[in-house]
C-alpha cells in the first residue's frame, strides 16, 4: 500500500460518513431528489414521513451496516445521531426518524418499479461519468446475471412462491418455499458491482402443474431462464445503447438465451458444463487443432443450430500438500 492510500484510508477510518457523503454528493448528487420524486403509495392524509424521509433512513441504514429494522430504530433514534441523517438529507430535522414498523408497511406498499427508476438513472450517471471506463473489456461493460434467494421457509408468503418438495410421495413429505430474484450487475470494478436490474423468480399456477415431474435443476433452470427473458428486456429499455458483455453460468448456457442476446445486440461469455450441450462439446473434442495460449486452449466458430459460438478451456494449477492439482473451467 502506498503512502497516498494509506492517508486516504487513515481518513476513511476517522470519519467513513463524512467521505460517503462527499462521495454520494460527488456521483449520485441527485439521489435524495429521486427518492423524493418516487410515486408514493400511502393516503396522503396519513403521512408523517415523506418518501425521501423513509428512503433516506434506510439507504443511512445500509452505509451504517445496521443488519435489523430493530437495530436501526434504536440506533439511529439516540439523541446524538438523530440529527445527522437529517443533516445529510438535507432536511429539516424532526424529533424521531421513522420506526421500523412505519418503514417496512411502506415497502409493503411501494412499487419495485419506483425503486429500479432511481437506481437506473444513478447507474446511469456513474457510467457517464467516465470514471469507471478502465473496468471495460474492449470498450464493452460486463454485466453479471445470476439469481439470489431472499427467502426459505414452511410459510407461504405469497401465490407467486417457488416450492421444494422432500420426500415427495410418502407420508413424511414436506413443502420448503421460497422467494428468488434475478439480477443483473455492472462490474465496476475489481470489488465494485452495481445492481442495475432485477426481475422476481415467480411461478403461476400453470408454471407449478407443469413442473411436477420436472428435476429441480430443471425446474430452476426454467424459472431463471423464464425471469431472464423479462429482466433482459428491462435492461435493454433502460440501457438501450449501452455496450454490454453479458456474464453468467451454466444455467444459461442455452440457444434462447444466446438468441436474446446476439438480438439485444450483446455479447455473452457463459459457464459452460460438461452435458449442457453435449453437441458443441462433441465438435470441441473431435478438434484436434486447438488453439492455445497459456493456460487456456479454444476453438472459434463451432456451429450450434446453424450461429457460431467459440469455446474456451482454461485452467489452474496449484500445489496442494506437495502435489499438483489441476483444475479445469
Amino acid at each position: 500500500m502506498s503512502r497516498k492510500q494509506e492517508r486516504i484510508r487513515r481518513k476513511l477510518e476517522s470519519n467513513p460518513v463524512a467521505e460517503c457523503n462527499k462521495i454520494r454528493n460527488k456521483y449520485c448528487p441527485d439521489l435524495f431528489r429521486d427518492f423524493a420524486d418516487t410515486k408514493d403509495p400511502r393516503n396522503q392524509s396519513y403521512t408523517e414521513y415523506s418518501n425521501d424521509e423513509l428512503l433516506g433512513t434506510m439507504f443511512y441504514k445500509g452505509i451504517a451496516g445496521i443488519k435489523s429494522m430493530q437495530s436501526m430504530t434504536y440506533e439511529f433514534n439516540r439523541e446524538r445521531v438523530v440529527e445527522n441523517p437529517y443533516q445529510f438529507m438535507g432536511r429539516k430535522g424532526k424529533e424521531y426518524l421513522p420506526h421500523a414498523v412505519t418503514v417496512n408497511e411502506y415497502f409493503e406498499r411501494l412499487s419495485p418499479d419506483e425503486l429500479q427508476k432511481v437506481q437506473q438513472k444513478q447507474v446511469c450517471g456513474l457510467i457517464r461519468s467516465k470514471a469507471f471506463y478502465d473496468t471495460r473489456f474492449q470498450k464493452k461493460w460486463l454485466v453479471i446475471v445470476d439469481g439470489t434467494q431472499t427467502y426459505s421457509g414452511r410459510r407461504k408468503l405469497n401465490d407467486g412462491c417457488l416450492e421444494r418438495h422432500y420426500n415427495k410421495g410418502t407420508e413424511e413429505e414436506t413443502v420448503n418455499y421460497h422467494c428468488d430474484v434475478l439480477e443483473a450487475k455492472i462490474v465496476l470494478g475489481e470489488s465494485l458491482i452495481v445492481s442495475i436490474a432485477s426481475e422476481f423468480i415467480e411461478n403461476n399456477g400453470e408454471d407449478a402443474e407443469r413442473q411436477k415431474h420436472m428435476s429441480e435443476e430443471k425446474r430452476k433452470q426454467d424459472c431463471e431462464t423464464k425471469a431472464f427473458k423479462r429482466l433482459a428486456g428491462k435492461i435493454k429499455k433502460a440501457y438501450p445503447r449501452l455496450p454490454i458483455i453479458l456474464l453468467a453460468d451454466s444455467l444459461y448456457a442455452s440457444e434462447p438465451v444466446m438468441d436474446i442476446c446476439r438480438d439485444n445486440g450483446w455479447k455473452f461469455i457463459i459457464r459452460y458444463k460438461t452435458g449442457s450441450i453435449p453437441s458443441i462439446t462433441e465438435e470441441y473434442e473431435n478438434i484436434p487443432e486447438k488453439e492455445t495460449s497459456g493456460h487456456a486452449e479454444y476453438v472459434n466458430g463451432i456451429d450450434y443450430n446453424g450461429k457460431l459460438v467459440n469455446m474456451l478451456r482454461f485452467w489452474e494449477e496449484k500445489i496442494v500438500n506437495g502435489e499438483a492439482v489441476r483444475t479445469e473451467f
